[in-house]
């Protein structure tokens, strides 16, 4: 029964992971030091890692999909021409740097993409490659995280940075609306 839970857990994870991916926007950094407690460096490595990557490419899909609703302010953004006006090649290789710096939001260099012509195929080898360094930098800090704070304030500082996150994710959104012509 034991190995049950631990699979349901390991499951429950990969689709946290995912949907952090998929999103783009939640940095990862706070689900891989929990990836890592409860799986280890191995087990919690591949969480992060499949995570990522497959969460890159449905929110790839999506972006895709979406495009047809994506504000035109937004589309004539400098990081949306940008792209747009890249032959596929030249997105790869965009996709690929962008990727491998730890800081940039991954959900507007998915988005990018996804108003390019690029496959999905060359999306997801070029995302993939370009993520593991910088996933292989967050999981260094995050091992080192989980090896020296106790879990108790491990999850506590965790939890406290996604409540944040997500106060000033609704309060972005409220002002957006207060602003937004009537």
């Amino acid at each position: 029964m034991d190995w049950l839970l631990r699979f349901l857990e390991f499951v429950l994870l990969l689709i946290g992971n995912i949907a952090i991916g998929t999103l783009g926007f939640i940095p990862s950094i706070l689900i891989t030091p929990v990836n890592l407690d409860r799986f280890g460096l191995i087990g919690g490595s591949a969480l992060s890692i499949s995570g990522e990557i497959i969460g890159a490419l449905f929110g790839f899909w999506l972006y895709r999909y979406g495009a047809k609703h994506i504000p035109v302010a937004w589309q004539q953004s400098s990081w949306f021409r940008f792209f747009r006006n890249q032959p596929p090649a030249s997105v790869w290789w965009a996709v690929l740097s962008l990727r491998i710096l730890p800081f940039v939001p991954s959900g507007a260099v998915t988005a990018g993409a996804a108003l390019t012509r690029i496959s999905a195929l060359a999306f997801f080898w070029a995302s993939s490659i370009g993520k593991l360094p910088a996933v292989a930098i967050e999981i260094a800090v995050a091992f080192g995280l989980v090896l020296w704070l106790p879990r108790s304030v491990l999850y506590s500082v965790l939890g406290m940075c996604l409540v944040i996150l997500l106060l000033i994710a609704m309060i972005r959104k409220r002002s957006r609306k207060k602003n937004a012509p009537h």
